[in-house]
């Protein structure tokens, strides 16, 4: 029988991960840890990690325009792409890092696989971006 169980922990850092787009934008990243569970199975421990990322992109002026105040679906962004796959520098990438009450240590980092740009504006006028991305969940037991 499976014994699950949350487990509180402590955030050591959760910094902003920040790129330049090669339209002069910065996306800015953060992976936000929810929840951690410990799953343990015949004497098996696995780690069940909850976790959301927030994205915020600061668009230079240029790019601004009228804002629009009709909601817009997925479909409706992804056939307005105006850039695909953008170019990015890399300017600031770290881990997360959080300590588990049982003495376990978890690090997230997060990958950005694709940014693209559309058309379309959002309700303050800045254009609407797709950001694809994943994170690696890197877990240290706590030596018992």
């Amino acid at each position: 029988m499976a014994e699950e169980r949350s487990i509180e922990f402590e955030i050591i850092k959760e910094p902003w991960n920040k790129y330049q787009l090669q339209d002069n934008s910065v996306l800015k990243t953060r992976t936000i840890l929810k929840s951690v569970g410990r799953l343990i199975r015949k004497s098996k421990v696995q780690y069940l990690v909850d976790a959301q990322d927030l994205t915020v992109i600061h668009a230079g002026p240029n790019l601004r325009g009228d804002a629009n105040p009709n909601q817009i679906s997925n479909d409706e962004i992804s056939r307005n792409m105006e850039i695909d796959d953008m170019r990015y520098d890399r300017l600031a990438q770290e881990f997360n890092e959080y300590l588990l009450d049982d003495g376990t240590k978890i690090k997230i980092h997060p990958n950005i696989i694709c940014i693209s740009r559309s058309s379309l504006k959002d309700v303050h006028g800045d254009p609407i971006y797709s950001v694809l991305s994943s994170n690696q969940v890197w877990i240290k037991p706590a030596k018992i």
